[in-house]
């Protein structure tokens, strides 16, 4: 490769963080490394923290700009809103184009809204997703906690961020000393379909024992006048509704003309490179890979972050690429915000202060890591 060879990171996540913290591996490589996302970026770890008002919205943020500026390479805050393969440009929102030789997308995910009616047009559902969301709806409720108010609160989804949220915004509400009333409300027969029975029922009384509102079996399809509809016609009344139904790929993906995977995002192959290009690479949430149906959590991009960064090298090098192989196991700690979580590792699982704690320290590590890198104080 030549002097002018141009590798674009596109989205700050997981994956393009440890490439910019790293980029002057491959600027010594001749190399151009170039970053463009929209802004800061929100850890997800530490996301539902923040509705609970545990941590600050600036603890939960990383500056990429000043990750990729520190090891040598640029940064433009834009977005994209194509890529061209065949011609190997990307396209901004400002209407200018960029040519590139490699491409490593890293744009995450939506929430689904799976035929969900009202939104987002109603001011009063509010998506998971952007992070930043639920910090503006931390401070929307901190106002009307400060001024007496009880607001009635839902959240639609039974999965991981789902039982978070509900119980981070009960959470919120009793450091005002409001015990708001929250209700969680799945589709499924129990919270946390892919993990053990046993976790489940115990968070079931853990959630319950604080005073959270349980729906199960209730398929939501849309929002009325002060109310969730379910499917079967009943009514839940709630003023604002935090909307935790499952993470698609951004559509960024799919207008690239290449092969994607129903919702799940830019078909990949063991390279982390897609399947229709050996140029663009992907990884996160917005890529899907060949064999397998991995869920869209953080740490599958984290560990995917180092492989695409050696591909990456190694194309530069002309050398043999290497596989990525997803670990069959994975921690994950769920934040219940009253100091305790549920920690589940495969069929394994327990609840207390100590998952609470370990949960921290590898959240603050993830953090300070690269805080230190560019030494950004939060």
């Amino acid at each position: 490769m030549t002097e002018s060879t141009s590798i674009i990171l596109i989205g700050a996540g997981h994956v393009n963080l440890h490439i910019a913290a790293h980029a002057e591996t491959l600027i010594e490589r001749g190399a151009r490394v170039l970053l463009i996302d929209p802004g800061l970026f929100w850890y997800s770890g530490m996301a539902t923290g923040v509705l609970g008002g545990r941590y600050e919205a600036a603890e939960d943020q990383l500056n990429p700009q000043s990750l990729i500026e520190k090891s040598g390479g640029k940064f433009l805050q834009e977005k994209v809103t194509a890529v061209e393969p065949e011609n190997r440009r990307v396209i901004l929102s400002d209407g200018n184009q960029l040519a590139y030789d490699y491409l490593s997308i890293n744009v995450g995910s939506r929430v689904k809204d799976e035929g969900f009616v009202g939104w987002p047009e109603n001011t009063s559902v509010w998506p998971v997703k952007p992070i930043a969301n639920l910090q503006k709806l931390r401070v929307l409720l901190e106002n009307r906690f400060r001024a007496g108010e009880k607001p009635r609160l839902a959240v639609v989804g039974g999965g991981p961020t789902g039982v978070e949220a509900a119980a981070n915004l009960k959470a919120l509400g009793r450091r005002f000393g409001i015990d708001t009333p929250v209700a969680l409300i799945s589709k499924s027969e129990r919270l946390l379909p892919a993990a053990s029975g046993g976790a489940a029922r115990s968070l079931h009384r853990k959630l319950t024992g604080n005073g959270l509102d349980l729906h199960y079996n209730t398929p939501i399809v849309g929002r009325e006048d002060g109310s969730l509809l379910a499917e079967d016609g009943r009514r839940i009344e709630s003023d604002y509704v935090v909307l935790a139904t499952g993470l698609q790929a951004q559509s960024l993906v799919y207008a690239c003309g290449l092969p994607t995977r129903s919702e799940d995002g830019l078909l990949v192959n063991a390279k982390l490179h897609s399947v229709g290009d050996s140029r663009i690479f992907a990884g996160g949430d917005c890529a899907a890979m060949e064999g397998y149906a991995l869920p869209k959590l953080g740490v599958f991009g984290v560990r995917q972050a180092a492989f695409i960064h050696a591909n990456l090298l190694a194309s530069l090098k002309g050398s043999p690429l290497v596989d990525y192989k997803p670990q069959k196991n994975y921690l994950a700690i769920l934040n219940l915000g009253d100091k305790t979580a549920l920690a589940t590792w495969g069929r394994f699982w327990w609840n207390g202060r100590s998952s609470m704690k370990l949960k921290d320290f590898i959240d603050q590590r993830f953090i300070n890591r690269y805080r230190q890198m560019y030494r950004m104080e939060p």
